[in-house]
């Protein structure tokens, strides 16, 4: 395993092994957001998290830097705990703070390749980055138009 992805790859596992057992645990009474929360684990917080870190690691040129990297796994986690703590609270400021977090955790994955490997690859890691920071905008739209 690459050093560089190990971060991201240990915690996407971790996010995807809880959010079977949450799963298991709220199977007998799912709610709304509990059903949302299990989902964000698995596919956001895991799978999209052991994907960036993987394809970032593959890509690029030289290894980012050990503070590229802490800074980029600080604020990706610390996004997912405010946009899972804000939504489950329907605490919109927590919401907005962990949507900024991860959209700048966003930002430092794209960045950290610009110099990487060109090709296909590259493209569509940039468009799973766009992608990303699509949805939580709209994400704070769904909850602005609920409000």
């Amino acid at each position: 395993m690459n050093n560089a992805s190990t971060p991201f790859r240990v915690t996407g596992a971790l996010a995807i092994i809880g959010a079977g057992l949450i799963a298991a645990a709220i199977a007998y009474r799912p709610t709304m957001p509990l059903v949302w929360m299990v989902a964000y684990l698995v596919l956001v917080t895991g799978v999209v998290q052991y994907v960036l870190g993987s394809a970032q690691a593959a890509l690029a040129v030289n290894p980012p830097r050990v503070g590229t990297l802490w800074a980029e796994w600080v604020l990706l986690n610390l996004g997912h705990a405010g946009v899972i703590g804000g939504t489950l609270t329907g605490n919109f400021g927590l919401l907005i703070a962990g949507t900024i977090f991860y959209d700048l955790a966003m930002i430092l994955f794209g960045w950290s390749v610009r110099a990487g490997t060109p090709g296909p690859r590259r493209v569509g890691y940039w468009l799973l980055i766009l992608a990303m920071i699509a949805s939580s905008l709209i994400g704070i739209s769904l909850t602005l138009a609920k409000r």
